[in-house]
């Protein structure tokens, strides 16, 4: 008997996965959903020409195919397909942390209020190491999100209100839906409508090898920026930019924290010498912080 079928019927919980080219990875995926309370699996297909669909079905999910199209036009076609009260988006490389993931519907469920409410992180390496996450900011408001630059965490990590979904996409101004940083868009969107709750327990296991935002490091920095600038100026909320300068910076950094993970020290280090000798003053305290750092 499913946690659907416990509960009379009413879906609680919805995770949709969008997925390229992830057989090797997918059922994993797909499994900590289920494991994590999910009453159904979505799994947006974004063109794959392997066989990521067929081990989707045969693992338990939903599967539908769409035209290549990128991470953000998947989830959000899987959202539109969803059903339950709240929703997941997990990456087809990440895993959910069931014990986490339960809180946070628990955490929604007790507070109309919020609209988001997420957990720690745990960095998986090529090397299957795991490294936890330190919270990276709270709290999580518009303001924090724009001020600080990014946000505090991958998407697997949050579960989100899917009512709140919807107000957040219909919401002034127009959403920018960009190739990159999509995900960041979406959480300033979501803090909009309601509260973002922050937990030290954790609800995802999150692989360190970077995908499309390692491979195009530049354009999901630039991207991120436009994100913050355009924001900023509609609500009227004071920032500084980052300069040409530490933009580049930012995107070596996060080649450089891909090649560490994935146990490329060499490529790491070579990366990481570039970015030292743009601003070394700058680049020595965000080593301070960094988070491939063991916490």
């Amino acid at each position: 008997m499913t946690d659907t079928e416990e509960r009379g019927g009413e879906l609680i919980l919805s995770v949709v996965i969008p997925a390229y080219r992830a057989e090797k990875t997918i059922r994993q995926a797909i499994q900590s959903a289920f494991s994590a309370g999910a009453g159904e699996v979505i799994v947006v297909d974004d063109g794959s020409d392997d066989s990521t669909a067929e081990l989707s079905r045969a693992a338990g999910a939903r599967c539908f195919v769409q035209i290549n199209s990128g991470a953000a036009e998947a989830r959000k076609n899987g959202a539109g397909q969803a059903a339950g009260d709240f929703l997941i988006f997990l990456d087809a490389d990440d895993e959910l942390v069931p014990d986490g993931v339960r809180r946070s519907v628990e955490v929604l469920q007790a507070n109309n209020d919020l609209v988001v409410a997420a957990g720690r992180v745990i960095g998986v390496g090529g090397d299957g190491l795991e490294r936890p996450f330190p919270i990276r900011f709270d709290p999580v408001t518009t303001q924090t999100l724009l001020v600080h630059g990014h946000g505090p965490w991958p998407p697997a990590a949050a579960v989100v209100r899917r009512s709140a979904y919807f107000e957040a996409r219909d919401l002034d101004p127009e959403p920018l839906a960009p190739r990159f940083a999509e995900d960041y868009e979406l959480l300033i969107r979501l803090s909009m409508t309601g509260g973002v709750d922050v937990r030290d327990d954790f609800t995802c296991r999150y692989s360190l090898a970077g995908g499309k935002s390692v491979a195009s490091a530049d354009s999901a920095i630039e991207a991120k920026e436009s994100i913050r600038d355009y924001y900023a100026k509609a609500l009227e909320i004071p920032i500084d930019l980052m300069s040409i300068r530490r933009r580049q910076m930012a995107a070596i950094a996060r080649v450089a924290r891909a090649h560490w993970a994935q146990g490329h020290r060499l490529r790491a280090l070579r990366s990481m010498s570039q970015w030292l000798m743009k601003d070394p003053a700058y680049a020595i305290s965000k080593l301070a912080t960094s988070p491939w750092r063991r916490n």
